[in-house]
């Protein structure tokens, strides 16, 4: 299905650039409210099991979708590969959902995006390519937006404060990036839809083998049907048709209006959190979400600069990061 996506423009007509921007809207918009079904779906099913369930259903999608493709692939290749995307992906999953438990599905969104910033800074781990100005300035902008939304957890006491849901999920946004920049490396080498594909089905046996290891048994409970309707919303809506969704769009709207659009994915988050959820806004946290999307516009758009030999190295890190983190945010993460 992808692979025709992919071509869908070779030859036809295509679409309008203002439907390309309505369906990336309409991606950051149900990326953006899955933090809430996943913080109601955790009231009933604990987090392992829950994972399981929808990413066993995406991996067993994508499976039938592209397994004519599949079929032409020798998968053994990509056992180790696969391995280390799912334990990466896992561990984000982990911490950003512990996260998850303890705080409001909009500070969540919007702590779980700082991924953004800090790729650049892992590929400069990797590469030696150091990240150029934007990169600097948006982690700067970022931190100071953290500060802004934990001071609201310590304002009685006047005291700066990380909570626990915060610091985990910060910590799973560290993880989810280590999972970016490997995905962009290993991409370069292997097959991208049988890599997911591997990925998809290592991180459901990891989150199935510590559900079976330290959750309580599946419930006949778990089966109610909004339940059930919040799985599939997050495995139809959220993975299939956002993923669909982008991969015809954005062919047909500029990177730089794109990043804009998908950036709003954490605006939805919060706007969706306080509408259902009933997350409360103080000053303070308000400030601290503005400066992390500031800062998240920062690291993902590339404003024009002066020509120059020298700021190569700068321009190699730029596009290094822009390969791996613009043209496919991971929808499952929402």
């Amino acid at each position: 299905m992808t692979d025709r996506v992919l071509h869908a423009n070779d030859g036809s007509r295509g679409i309008s650039p203002s439907l390309a921007r309505l369906m990336l809207l309409t991606n950051a918009a149900v990326w953006g409210s899955g933090y809430t079904i996943l913080k109601f779906i955790q009231t009933t099913v604990p987090t392992q099991w829950m994972m399981t369930f929808r990413l066993g259903t995406a991996a067993i999608l994508m499976g039938l979708i592209f397994l004519p493709k599949l079929r032409k692939i020798d998968l053994r290749r990509l056992i180790v590969p696969g391995l280390i995307l799912a334990i990466t992906y896992w561990l984000g999953f982990m911490f950003q959902l512990a996260g998850l438990k303890t705080i409001a599905p909009g500070r969540n969104s919007f702590l779980t995006d700082t991924y953004c910033v800090m790729v650049p800074f892992l590929i400069w781990a990797i590469t030696r390519r150091r990240p150029n100005w934007q990169h600097m300035a948006a982690a700067f902008v970022c931190i100071i937006g953290i500060g802004f939304v934990s001071l609201s957890e310590g304002a009685a006491s006047g005291l700066l404060s990380v909570s626990f849901g915060d610091a985990v999920t910060i910590v799973g946004a560290f993880f989810f990036a280590a999972n970016l920049v490997a995905v962009g490396f290993m991409a370069k080498k292997f097959d991208p839809v049988a890599l997911m594909f591997m990925e998809f089905v290592f991180t459901t046996l990891l989150f199935l083998g510590g559900a079976i290891l330290t959750e309580s048994s599946p419930e006949p409970s778990w089966a109610s049907w909004k339940i059930i309707a919040g799985l599939a919303y997050l495995v139809i809506g959220s993975t299939i048709i956002a993923q669909i969704f982008q991969t015809v769009a954005i062919r047909y709207v500029p990177t730089s209006q794109a990043s804009i659009i998908l950036s709003t994915e954490s605006l939805f988050g919060v706007l969706v959190s306080v509408i259902f959820y009933g997350e409360r806004l103080t000053v303070a946290v308000i400030i601290g979400f503005a400066l992390i999307f500031c800062a998240i516009l920062l690291s993902e758009l590339h404003l024009p600069k002066r020509k120059r030999r020298k700021s190569d190295d700068d321009t190699d890190a730029s596009a290094s990061a822009d390969g791996i983190s613009a043209p496919g945010p991971d929808p499952i993460r929402r």
